[in-house]
């Protein structure tokens, strides 16, 4: 009997956007049709990228969710009151990191947002950079915004989120005009940025996720620089909304454990 070989060739890749580069529009309607075959929750489609020799890309858009609106923040009387004496905070926000690949829902994302504006808290004179990948911003943009957020688009390369979560930041200016550098996530890849933060005399704040079935997505080398570190338990969907502040000292460094609807699948 015949042995039949299937030779799978890998793609190459867009220096431009990070995607992978079709030959033509064939080509790329073949790639979106294996990209989307199965229950997903996205579309994919095909468009030209003048930027590698009129290649062509795939490209990710997610569905619409609907969002809890009772998930919204209510500043408490005590929060207010304490405006004037907190610090001035500047975060990086590494969505892809704290939803597990950009696992989450729209509404699970909604109730992790709701509680990083609760602890740490999120104040008015505070500065929030918040990045990832096109299609992930797509997905997250309208459930993660405020006054004092800014979105970095970055390409869908390894670490393309956090390459331009770490070009958007001038340290010595924030070192200059903040007290404390948080950075929401886990990833190794801002450690020395934690480094020459505490060298700049900034206090430096790591806040990660962690599902119930799963480790913390904490780098070690990220965990000994920093100064303060808050873990956020994604729990189910069935969780009282009471947990949602639930907070407690575990170790003589300050961690805080903070309870919040499941982000992961």
């Amino acid at each position: 009997m015949a042995r039949t070989t299937i030779h799978q060739h890998k793609l190459p890749t867009c220096p431009s956007t990070g995607l992978a580069r079709y030959r033509d529009r064939h080509q790329a309607r073949q790639g979106a049709n294996a990209t989307r075959s199965g229950a997903h929750d996205f579309e994919v489609h095909a468009f030209a990228c003048p930027a590698c020799n009129n290649g062509f890309h795939l490209e990710k858009t997610y569905r619409r969710e609907p969002v809890a609106l009772d998930l919204a923040f209510e500043p408490t009387a005590e929060f207010t009151a304490s405006l004037p004496f907190r610090k001035k905070r500047y975060f990086l926000v590494d969505t892809e990191n704290l939803t597990h690949g950009a696992k989450g829902t729209c509404e699970q994302t909604a109730a992790l947002w709701s509680v990083l504006k609760q602890a740490p808290g999120i104040a008015p004179h505070d500065h929030v950079v918040v990045g990832a990948g096109r299609y992930v911003v797509r997905k997250y943009r309208a459930v993660i915004n405020g006054a004092n957020v800014k979105w970095v688009v970055g390409s869908e390369l390894p670490n393309g989120a956090d390459r331009a979560l770490l070009a958007a930041i001038d340290l010595r200016r924030v070192a200059r005009d903040y007290d404390e550098l948080v950075i929401a996530s886990g990833d190794g890849a801002f450690t020395e940025l934690a480094r020459r933060a505490k060298a700049l005399g900034l206090t430096v704040h790591v806040i990660t996720t962690q599902h119930p079935e799963q480790r913390s997505m904490l780098s070690r080398e990220l965990s000994a620089v920093a100064d303060f570190h808050t873990l956020i338990r994604l729990e189910s969907r069935t969780q009282k909304k009471d947990n949602l502040t639930a907070i407690a000292k575990v170790t003589n460094r300050t961690h805080r454990r903070v309870h919040a609807e499941s982000v992961a699948a």
